[in-house]
């Protein structure tokens, strides 16, 4: 959200007729028109605090930091003990086949050809007996080097006595530095929700301390007495690999209350198809109302509380509808393939799915 100031209205001119009205003000004999040497010192000193004006919003992020506030976030968090997660680098179990003996150094660069990403191994190997197997590691941080079976069959420079290099499993593990999006909602819970003794915020605070988790919710006597449901989920909500929950829970028991059956699951992407039939307005067309009610809905799903069971009222997703500037009417609406409300279970991440617009009449 952009930040406002009362002192937007405030420009170079208008401090410059302030200053020069005082002088008048005070009797003050001195020539003040444009031009003269009283109005050009008036005009540099104006400017200078103008500059001074136009910093003061920009005062307010720091002071009190929001999703925007960039390294802001960073200095208000490491006060409480709070860092961003700089990303992780994916790992892979590389396959090489060759000439018996052949020695295969760690440091050897590999790579995917379609999409030039680089692994390099962190292992010295020999090929015996044909085949020789290495543990890789991507070149950089990030969820792109993440990538299937099969993908990194490349050498950047050839070793002698290797025929052939191959991922016999995917490459996992890949992790982007930490949003502001995402390391703000992490800082903003730990200072907005209480934490004692093993309560649902001390559960959301144990899993978001896993590296790879950004959101996490809590569901006390899920399956009975004594017994917690941790739903976890990565950046931008989306459902984190097997590592990365079952670290989360080992995390989680490592400083649980005794007596506590916790279970930790990932979220899950949950697609929401849409079909609309509408008139449109003059001008446009089916495609751009489809991508306008693909942000409108995107923003209504992106803004329900993460890890709870949640009902959507189908009206929510009508309005979105009526809200797209491209649509002036419509005869027929589903929301997953419905007219009724949408039930968001807690270990649902809902996205919006196929969007399928047909015009009835309207437009150009």
């Amino acid at each position: 959200m952009a930040v406002t100031s009362p002192y937007d209205s405030i420009t170079p001119e208008s401090i410059k007729a302030e200053m020069l009205s005082e002088l008048n003000e005070e009797g003050v004999l001195i020539d003040t028109r444009e031009g003269s040497y009283t109005n050009t010192l008036v005009s540099t000193a104006a400017y200078q605090i103008f500059k001074l004006y136009q910093q003061f919003p920009k005062l307010l992020s720091v002071v009190f930091p929001d999703e925007n506030a960039g390294e802001y976030i960073d200095k208000h968090a490491a006060q409480i003990g709070m860092f961003r997660r700089t990303g992780k680098k994916a790992a892979v179990i590389m396959s090489f086949t060759g000439t018996e003996g052949t020695y295969i150094p760690a440091g050897t660069n590999l790579y995917a050809p379609e999409t030039g990403l680089r692994y390099l191994t962190t292992e010295d190997v020999r090929i015996v007996k044909g085949t020789a197997q290495a543990r890789a590691e991507a070149a950089e941080v990030g969820t792109e080097y993440n990538i299937p079976a099969d993908s990194i069959t490349s050498m950047y420079t050839n070793v002698a006595g290797v025929k052939s290099v191959n991922n016999p499993t995917a490459a996992i593990g890949g992790a982007d530095v930490e949003s502001d999006a995402d390391f703000y909602s992490r800082y903003h819970n730990r200072r907005t929700l209480p934490i004692t003794s093993g309560n649902k915020n001390h559960y959301v605070t144990w899993a978001t301390e896993t590296d790879g988790v950004s959101y996490a919710s809590c569901v006390p006597l899920w399956n009975g007495n004594g017994t917690v449901k941790v739903v976890i989920a990565g950046p931008n909500r989306k459902a984190v690999d097997e590592s990365t929950r079952s670290a989360c829970a080992f995390h989680i028991e490592e400083e649980r209350p005794i007596g506590a059956v916790v279970t930790v699951v990932s979220a899950q992407e949950r697609r929401i198809p849409l079909t609309a039939s509408v008139t449109l307005m003059d001008g446009y067309t089916t495609e751009q109302v489809r991508v306008q009610l693909e942000t409108l809905v995107g923003e209504l799903l992106s803004s329900q509380k993460f890890g709870e069971e949640i009902v959507i009222p189908f009206s929510r997703f009508l309005a979105c509808l009526l809200r797209c500037p491209g649509v002036a009417d419509y005869s027929a609406f589903t929301v997953d393939g419905q007219m009724s409300s949408v039930v968001i279970r807690a270990e649902d991440a809902p996205v919006v799915g196929t969007i399928s617009v047909t015009q009835t009449g309207g437009g150009t």
